[in-house]
């Protein structure tokens, strides 16, 4: 998509296209495995719901020209589609498609999309995406008896650093009826996870309790080590080691969903430069059915082995 005037949202890296490929797959999938179930003449409704959409589009610095051809290495600023572009582009279509943004100028550029499909049901939610998400799940044909049971949709949360609510997931989760791609952010809660414990001060403790939805994790990612102080005794060491890394956090992470999710996917890694892991995608579901999870997991094996997962398997 060639540059031009809208507001611009630059993040990520080659990671992002990993991500954006393996949601739109799933989509591709999501879509076409419930096109004319449970029958056709009444089928589910399919939402697509973006929690965190951002413009729509992601600026990027592209290098031009071939090797001997004039221009060669010069880099020009270029737009890629974004998740939500993506997902209107999925073929069976959903129905609806829910986009939210909390940012003003993002949202503004966000909105003009809505524009753009005049056709299709697609709605522009400006506020904080917890609240929206709860919003959403908690009225119309969410809770409509004569609706709800045909309502069926994924989420994408892909936040801006540990601002997804533990009790988001919970309510997503209850719905029973939403799959949920959900970006966890291992770089950052693995930073939060001071090595130096006396470190750990309200505002990080905080952060670690609202993202893994509980104040176990202190326990479980620093020991306190023992030290000789006679021949017969020991007394504790006042600093706790922190016993923390990647996997470990990641491990912790997927028990934690797995109490909520009646699946819980392996993890594809995301990783940055110099293979710094920086995030993990998950894919989540509290569909409790047999038959839906059976569906789910065809459906996201394929994305990991495509883009390569983890080493913890559910």
């Amino acid at each position: 998509m060639p540059f031009d005037d809208r507001v611009e949202h630059s993040f990520g890296g080659s990671w992002t296209e990993v991500k954006l490929n393996a949601v739109a797959d799933y989509l591709q999938f999501f879509t076409k495995a419930l096109r004319n179930v449970p029958k056709p003449e009444d089928s589910f409704e399919t939402w697509y719901v973006d929690a965190f959409a951002g413009t729509g589009d992601r600026t990027v610095q592209i290098e031009t020209g071939g090797l001997f051809e004039d221009g060669y290495g010069l880099v020009e600023r270029g737009r890629l589609e974004g998740s939500a572009r993506r997902a209107l582009a999925v073929d069976p279509p959903f129905k609806h498609l829910v986009l939210i943004e909390k940012n003003a100028r993002r949202f503004s550029a966000l909105s003009r999309i809505r524009a753009e499909f005049p056709q299709r049901d697609v709605r522009c939610l400006r506020g904080d995406a917890n609240v929206e998400l709860r919003r959403l799940f908690n009225e119309g044909p969410w809770i409509d008896r004569r609706k709800a049971g045909l309502q069926r949709a994924v989420v994408f949360l892909d936040p801006y650093g540990m601002s997804v609510e533990w009790s988001t997931l919970r309510l997503l989760a209850d719905t029973k009826r939403v799959d949920v791609w959900y970006l966890f952010p291992l770089h950052a809660a693995l930073r939060q996870l001071s090595h130096d414990h006396s470190a750990l001060d309200r505002g990080k403790r905080e952060a670690l309790n609202e993202v893994f939805g509980t104040v176990d994790w202190e326990d479980y990612f620093y020991r306190f080590k023992s030290q000789h102080s006679d021949l017969f005794s020991f007394a504790p060491d006042p600093s706790p080691n922190r016993l923390a890394d990647a996997e470990k956090v990641e491990e912790f992470v997927a028990e934690r969903l797995r109490s909520i999710f009646s699946f819980v996917s392996e993890p594809i890694p995301l990783l940055a430069k110099r293979k710094l892991r920086m995030f993990s995608l998950f894919l989540l579901s509290g569909n409790p059915s047999e038959k839906a999870t059976s569906l789910i997991k065809k459906g996201v094996d394929a994305q990991v082995k495509k883009y390569g997962g983890g080493r913890f398997r559910t």
